[in-house]
């Protein structure tokens, strides 16, 4: 990528906004009890602790997540010792949280801050985590997903942009679009409202959409795109325009990757 080129240009506008929020599901509710058991709350820090992306549950010692919340928590190669995550809980600041560990991690090599594809990894845990009521697996879609899925995202974070991070797991659900409106939505972005953003790339990403003043926003990175009727995950947060604008949200389209999660965790039929 050629530096100062009108996509790096672009994709630091996505970036810069990706940092400098935190994450949050706008327009949605109180989730209900036991409806995302897949649901992991990435934190770091230690006696104090902040909330920083979510994640899914895919087997006893594996999380799904997206690549940008996992590389800034690595240094010399490791993960920090303060990055964990918490399971089992609609509260992920409660103190008798269920944490877990983590000892590895995988990324995928084509991973990129500056087209913001490929964003996805896999974390490993310490200790393997058990599964009861509250906490469990979620299973992965291996079909390609078009528009119009009814579908929900779980999350915490900001209810509204600049504001505070619900204690409380909020849901929010969703309609997939087609490859082609999506598309048009994004062109419509970048040349009415003037917003620079990535390119899309329907073979690698679902974006979903809902009216104004509902949508995700950053740190709900991380989290699972459910189906609703088969309640498989489609989808990781990945990014989307600040935020619940009307606008699509950008999601890593798992069937994509299937082939990465399985070398990752180790495990053929997943």
């Amino acid at each position: 990528m050629i530096e100062g080129s009108p996509l790096e240009n672009r994709s630091k506008y996505v970036i810069k906004e990706l940092q400098d929020q935190t994450s949050r599901i706008v327009g949605g509710e109180d989730a209900p009890y036991g409806s995302a058991r897949h649901m992991v709350g990435l934190l770091v820090g230690t006696a104090l602790k902040w909330f920083t992306c979510g994640g899914s549950i895919i087997t006893q010692k594996h999380v799904l997540t997206a690549a940008h919340c996992v590389e800034p928590n690595i240094a010399w190669g490791e993960l920090l010792p303060s990055f964990h995550g918490v399971v089992g809980t609609h509260y992920w600041n409660k103190t008798d949280n269920t944490e877990i560990r983590f000892k590895g991690y995988a990324i995928h090599p084509g991973w990129s801050w500056i087209t913001l594809k490929n964003d996805i990894s896999v974390l490993t845990t310490a200790k393997q985590i058990e599964f009861n009521a509250r906490v469990g697996a979620i299973s992965l879609s291996t079909n390609f997903v078009h528009g119009r899925i009814n579908s929900f995202v779980t999350g915490w974070g900001n209810l509204e942009l600049f504001g505070e991070t619900p204690h409380r797991l909020q849901i929010l659900r969703v309609s997939t679009i087609s490859n082609k409106e999506c598309a048009i939505r994004l062109w419509w972005e970048e040349n009415v409202d003037g917003i620079r953003a990535p390119p899309f790339d329907g073979a690698l990403e679902i974006c979903t959409l809902h009216s104004y003043g509902h949508g995700m926003c950053h740190g709900d990175s991380g989290s699972a795109l459910v189906d609703q009727k088969t309640k498989q995950q489609i989808g990781i947060v990945s990014w989307g325009f600040p935020c619940a604008r009307g606008a699509p949200d950008f999601f890593v389209r798992v069937s994509a990757f299937i082939g990465f999660i399985r070398k990752s965790v180790g495990i053929r039929n997943l």
